[in-house]
């Protein structure tokens, strides 16, 4: 059994595929959904989409057979099976690939709720409106927290994917950040460690007006610390090199650090968390941990901050990310197939 010993997770739950009962008992289960219902709507949606795409078709080979004259005699003669048979196979195939991707997102979740099981977590396939202080959560509407995986007891830990939907004029933007939370015993000033690598985009109109503190070599450059002047000491005591270092990610992959009300979050743009990469799982694990112990060490009164000469290497580094894997789906590859033996016999006769 593949299991972390450091983080004392069991990961194997991440890796091991599942089978056809074990996904359609999830579904139904734990999704609700009935797949009587979702068979009838993807036949409707599939007959409506083919007859609009067909509508279409048939009118632009109507139109290029009009134009070519007898050169064109093989469209103009069969343009109603050639556009019929077009739409139903591009149709198919979209269809495919997206039912592909489907069963992948499924997949994921399946694996994660196997992985929560495992490990003490309660898990929630979606949470609509999070209750949360963070300042990620304030902001758009349509908020979400998917794949949200919570665990209790005397060191919380609450791990999800965050989207929202951002209006701006007539277009929008989605909101997509992932996460993990801590709950602290007191509550605290907001106190954001950011990553200058994400452009400003965690604090955006939400910055707070405290002054922003440079945190000097090794990471000065990588993070800006925003904080009011009387939690400074606080949180450079919180935010040591050794702790830092674990926000560092290979590439542009970095993380950004919220102490808000009661509650700590480390804010991931470019990479989810709640994810089946059992090495994200360690080192989340690990490092929250850190922040607990960390935390604990503090005193009411801020104790005198660490440094780190910029020639020692920090341990601790967030680990690459490795998605999980989606094989191609081959049967999206038929429908073409099939479209060009249509056309071959249509113009050859």
């Amino acid at each position: 059994m593949a299991v972390t010993a450091e983080a004392g997770l069991d990961t194997t739950p991440l890796a091991v595929a599942s089978t056809r009962p074990e996904l359609r008992a999830f579904t139904t289960g734990v999704l609700g959904r009935r797949r009587w219902n979702g068979w009838v709507g993807v036949v409707v949606l599939y007959a409506v989409a083919t007859a609009a795409v067909a509508a279409l078709l048939f009118a632009a080979l109507a139109l290029v057979a009009l134009a070519a004259g007898d050169s064109a005699r093989a469209i103009r003669d069969y343009t109603l099976l050639l556009s019929a048979s077009t739409a139903a196979c591009l149709v198919a195939a979209v269809f495919v690939w997206v039912a592909h991707v489907k069963r992948g997102d499924l997949e994921q979740l399946f694996r994660l709720h196997r992985f929560a099981a495992a490990n003490g977590f309660d898990f929630a396939p979606e949470v609509k409106e999070p209750d949360l202080p963070g300042v990620v959560f304030q902001r758009g509407t349509l908020r979400r927290s998917a794949a949200r995986l919570r665990r209790r007891g005397p060191r919380p830990l609450e791990v999800a994917n965050y989207r929202a939907w951002i209006a701006q004029g007539r277009a929008g933007e989605t909101l997509s950040w992932s996460y993990f939370a801590l709950t602290l015993e007191r509550r605290m000033p907001q106190i954001v460690l950011d990553a200058r690598a994400n452009g400003g985009r965690l604090l955006g109109s939400g910055r707070p007006g405290s002054p922003v503190t440079e945190l000097g070599p090794p990471f000065g450059a990588a993070f800006r610390l925003v904080c009011p002047p009387e939690v400074e000491g606080w949180a450079r005591s919180l935010f040591t090199p050794d702790i830092v270092a674990r926000f560092v990610g290979p590439g542009p992959a970095v993380f950004s650090v919220e102490v808000v009300a009661d509650r700590l979050f480390v804010y991931s743009r470019l990479r989810p968390l709640s994810c089946c990469d059992p090495q994200t799982w360690r080192w989340l694990s690990e490092t929250a941990d850190a922040l607990y112990t960390r935390i604990e060490d503090l005193d009411d009164t801020a104790v005198a901050p660490i440094t780190l000469g910029s020639a020692e290497t920090p341990a601790g580094l967030a680990p690459p990310y490795a998605p999980l894997r989606r094989p191609f789906p081959v049967a999206a590859v038929v429908p073409f197939l099939v479209l060009a033996g249509v056309w071959a016999v249509a113009l050859a006769a």
